[in-house]
């Protein structure tokens, strides 16, 4: 009855599973959009990073499209016929793919930065990548020796590798994965911490562009996860586990291309904040010019200052061969008298009375 019970009682995660990944997927949408809107928008040009990441996002995006088809039509049941095999491993290579190219994209922004050693260091890791990249796609489509059930059709032909080497290079790739997540998250630290910049701008550059220690961690607990035996037993949580692997690899993905994307878009922000402020001074010296409606282009014209208690504007002329801001003359101006001053100066120059003069009062 057990055994009845654990074939014909799966528990479904196509829902959790289509929120979880399209939602990372948004995400990652989001940040790379801001990425690239920035490089374009301050004329700098897309480089082959921007180009990797592109492509990865692509390879993402389908991935994501066959998971759910996948979950639509039949994942979750007893036996999975040739067609849903064939799905399975092309999103798992999409998978393969995405982790490979993310982090290759990474490398290859920090190779602009690196010297001779560093960059020595960060091509093999970029090759080192690949080439496990390339080997988990092969045994994937490969036959392995003594098992009836991957003798498919379309497996490749006239050979086949063993079940538990396969195995073997599929986790150690995860874990090269783990280490180079590690390595590109403090790699930042050697090459920023010498520029001339001040300790903070350091700390904070950095600190962003490590965050890639965050998808680590996340890659180290999905890998323990993935290892853990209660995972893989063939109980009611079966599809369910395997399901939420999916939003775990998913995740890698997502989150190395939006960690990549927050360093740029710090030129955004710097943007938007120098924006606000400009917005608010703005605003500032309108209320200030608003609140002081006598305040006549003729002060500014004049130096005048404007007497709050009789309504008049008294110019000042500074004598500029004596002590700054003796004044020796004054003209006090009625409203009317600054009214018809400022509308003859529409016209024509604006003749200055003698210095001296005092204008008579309305």
């Amino acid at each position: 009855m057990a055994s009845q019970r654990a074939v014909h009682h799966f528990v479904s995660p196509e829902k959790e599973v289509d929120a979880g990944i399209w939602t990372l997927f948004s995400g990652a949408t989001l940040f790379l959009s801001f990425r690239i809107w920035c490089k374009v928008r301050r004329h700098y040009g897309l480089w082959y990073d921007d180009w990797i990441l592109l492509v990865s996002w692509l390879v993402l995006l389908a991935t994501d499209i066959l998971i759910t088809y996948e979950m639509a039509t039949g994942y979750v049941s007893k036996d999975w016929d040739d067609r849903m095999l064939v799905l399975i491993s092309i999103s798992s290579c999409g998978t393969t793919m995405g982790q490979t190219w993310s982090k290759s994209a990474f490398a290859v922004t920090l190779l602009r930065m690196s010297n001779t050693w560093q960059r020595t260091v960060l091509w093999i890791g970029i090759l080192t990548l690949n080439v496990f990249m390339v080997l988990k796609i092969f045994v994937s489509w490969a036959e392995y020796c003594g098992k009836s059930h991957y003798q498919n059709y379309w497996r490749m032909q006239g050979f086949c590798v063993d079940y538990n080497f396969m195995k073997s290079a599929k986790r150690v790739g995860n874990i090269w994965n783990i280490i180079m997540d590690f390595v590109l998250a403090l790699f930042p630290w050697m090459l920023t911490w010498r520029l001339n910049i001040s300790k903070w701008e350091k700390i904070g550059l950095c600190g962003t562009m490590s965050l890639g220690i965050i998808i680590a961690i996340i890659s180290a607990v999905r890998q323990a996860w993935m290892d853990d035996p209660t995972t893989s037993h063939y109980d009611d949580w079966y599809f369910w586990h395997q399901g939420l692997s999916m939003v775990w690899y998913s995740a890698e993905v997502t989150g190395t291309i939006m960690v990549q994307s927050i360093p740029v878009m710090r030129t955004l922000l710097r943007d938007t904040m120098k924006t606000l402020t400009s917005k608010r001074l703005r605003d500032a010296e309108d209320g200030r010019t608003a609140t002081h409606p006598k305040r006549t282009p003729l002060c500014c014209i004049y130096g005048g200052v404007s007497d709050t208690d009789t309504g008049h504007v008294v110019l000042q002329d500074f004598d500029t061969t004596s002590r700054k801001g003796s004044v020796s003359s004054s003209i006090s101006l009625s409203p009317s008298e600054v009214s018809r001053a400022i509308e003859a100066s529409r016209t024509k120059p604006l003749a200055r009375p003698p210095s001296g003069t005092i204008w008579a009062q309305a």
